[in-house]
């Protein structure tokens, strides 16, 4: 948990929390950061809170889950993390205000409190291609194919521990979202050149809809966003 300094925050008046959510490589932390500089608030991980009580020492450029997938799930086998996160997760929404959460499940656990949830989707093939840059110059290079595999084993896994404490599976389930912003046409190489450009691009959508949501809560999605679940 931690202040993002440095922000302009439209004048609103609205300090409702705002939580993130997206598959493996969707973009969530990224984005969430920078909604996070961008509106003066403060951020809180849902991975911090699972490394911290794993005992396992984050990564500053965030390739971990990339590099030691197969130690945390290990580690996630011997200690029952997901459901402490999201207790955890559950008391900070219920005490925060101005917080963006970066977080596979707190959408689904906190139906009587007012925030915004924002979901990041993106195909496949454009979540490949960035696995594949955050390797870049931290970790071991993948083939594409390889990356593409690693992102839907970190799906299915976390759906598949998920499902039970939530009742849904996150691959698929949007209904509780306010608003679906698909970034899957941001990227088209692997290069950090056109994950940047495409990240820049991406989030002056996602401040467009946000200074939208939050001057009017009971605003409907517009035809750029998707809302209920995706077809199985």
């Amino acid at each position: 948990m931690r202040k993002v300094a440095e922000a302009l925050s439209p004048a609103t008046g609205d300090h409702r929390n705002i939580i993130v959510s997206g598959l493996t490589a969707a973009g969530k932390t990224t984005h969430a950061l920078l909604i996070a500089k961008w509106l003066g608030y403060d951020y809180v991980s849902a991975s911090e809170l699972m490394l911290r009580l794993l005992k396992v020492q984050p990564d500053m450029d965030n390739t971990l889950w990339a590099t030691s997938l197969s130690t945390i799930e290990r580690l996630r086998n011997q200690y029952p993390a997901d459901e402490e996160v999201n207790r955890l997760l559950i008391a900070e929404a219920q005490r925060r205000t101005s917080t963006v959460f970066d977080s596979w499940s707190l959408p689904w656990l906190i139906d009587d409190i007012p925030c915004v949830r924002l979901y990041i989707e993106s195909d496949l093939r454009s979540r490949s291609l960035k696995v594949r840059v955050s390797q870049q110059p931290h970790a071991v290079r993948r083939s594409l194919e390889e990356c593409t595999a690693l992102a839907e084993e970190k799906d299915r896994t976390t759906a598949v521990r998920l499902q039970p404490l939530l009742g849904v599976d996150i691959r698929t389930d949007r209904s509780v979202f306010d608003a679906v912003l698909d970034n899957s046409a941001y990227i088209d190489e692997p290069t950090i050149e056109a994950a940047r450009a495409g990240i820049s691009a991406f989030h002056a959508s996602i401040q467009r809809t946000l200074c939208r949501l939050r001057a009017d809560p009971a605003a409907a999605p517009d035809n750029t966003h998707r809302t209920g679940p995706l077809p199985q």
